[in-house]
């Protein structure tokens, strides 16, 4: 490829981005693990778009989930053997159950799953011996649990804002003194933003507010205020775009905005922009949004990006590109690569032993390259990226 990421070579049915001939035609044969068959792999994936809280919460793993399958089994397979996808949807609080659900099917392994409550089912998918290729964990028990490879990963030990963290502190030191935080209040979630709140303090920002928000928000303005009568300038939010809109139009009711909102990966999603309409226009520095993802909007530089918007278009009727479908695509393409390369031997430890050797993943040029490296979990060797 060229620097951008624009393929130089043909592209194959089963090629994604600069991954050649990931799917396609072959005659790997053999029940070689649990969920395997001569003819297909049953694989499942899991995230929460039934919780009644928020409809559709995490909604764009399971279109990745489509996308990819559907494109995958059309090009020939896994060496001939098509993906049966079992979608379960864990609704935030039924995380256990559904992991449950996967070790009793039995589920091959998760694949481009993520959970906002992930801690919450780690015990029953460990006691299953159930592995897992994530789209994201969030809680520190789901990061360093074993039997799990993260091709983007969610650091348990730091905060991915760590950088942006330092370029604003650089960029405007005025708001070193206004920092404020509204994190969860379920542990899952209050972990990542625990993690977000010692980064920037690490690097010189002075926590004026903070607040925990439960998984469901009638009003709003109470936090608002919090956050008007202690002076905030720089507010993170730990959640979904949908409570960020909800957030921000209640700062427009109040006639106080911060100057930024520094938000995580998960926020570059167009539901952002359509539900917050024009309160975004409030905050005078911007709401920014740290991503390790190639922008949807360069798409058509990047043939995987292209690739991955084209398949939502062809199997998913038109869903919107996302930035949390982006590490479910990376998940399955991992899987995929990890999968043939097993061919008649595949298994869940020859999957996982395959995911975890590769190194500096792109998806296929999706996102920035990510190194792997090994952490020991009590007697369990994990994969982190």
């Amino acid at each position: 490829t060229t620097a951008g990421g624009t393929a130089t070579t043909a592209s194959g049915p089963g090629d994604f981005g600069t991954l050649k001939a990931v799917c396609g035609p072959g005659d790997a044969k053999g029940a070689t693990d649990p969920g395997v068959t001569d003819t297909s792999i049953n694989v499942a994936t899991m995230a929460d778009p039934g919780f009644v809280g928020l409809p559709g919460l995490d909604q764009e793993m399971f279109d990745a989930a489509d996308a990819f399958v559907g494109w995958c089994n059309a090009a020939g397979g896994i060496l001939g053997r098509k993906i049966v996808l079992h979608k379960r949807d864990s609704a935030l609080t039924q995380v256990a159950a559904k992991m449950i659900e996967a070790c009793d099917a039995p589920d091959f392994m998760l694949v481009g799953n993520g959970e906002a409550l992930d801690a919450t089912g780690v015990q029953q998918r460990l006691s299953c011996k159930l592995p897992e290729i994530a789209g994201y964990d969030v809680s520190a028990a789901a990061g360093t649990a074993a039997l799990s490879v993260d091709p983007i990963p969610t650091p348990d030990n730091m905060s991915s804002l760590g950088g942006a963290w330092r370029a604003l502190a650089k960029f405007d030191p005025s708001v070193l003194p206004k920092y404020g935080l509204i994190n969860s209040n379920q542990q899952s979630v209050k972990d990542s933003g625990n993690r977000d709140k010692a980064a920037a303090q690490a690097v010189g920002f002075t926590v004026a507010n903070y607040q925990e928000a439960p998984t469901t928000i009638d009003n709003y303005r109470p936090f608002v205020e919090n956050l008007h009568s202690a002076g905030v300038q720089v507010l993170g939010i730990q959640s979904s775009p949908g409570q960020d809109a909800g957030y921000f139009k209640s700062m427009a009711d109040v006639g106080y905005f911060p100057k930024y909102a520094l938000l995580n990966g998960n926020n570059y999603d167009p539901s952002l922009i359509s539900l917050s309409g024009s309160s975004l226009s409030g905050f005078t520095g911007g709401v920014l949004i740290s991503t390790y993802v190639v922008p949807f909007e360069l798409a058509s530089q990047y043939p995987a990006t292209q690739k991955y918007i084209n398949l939502l278009n062809q199997y998913v009727g038109g869903a919107k590109p996302k930035s949390l479908g982006v590490n479910s695509m990376s998940a399955w393409l991992l899987w995929a690569q990890s999968a043939k390369a097993c061919g008649s031997t595949l298994t869940r430890a020859c999957v996982m032993s395959k995911a975890a050797a590769t190194k500096n993943w792109t998806g296929g040029g999706l996102h920035a390259p990510v190194r792997s490296e090994e952490r020991r979990v009590g007697k369990e060797c994990r994969s982190r990226w």
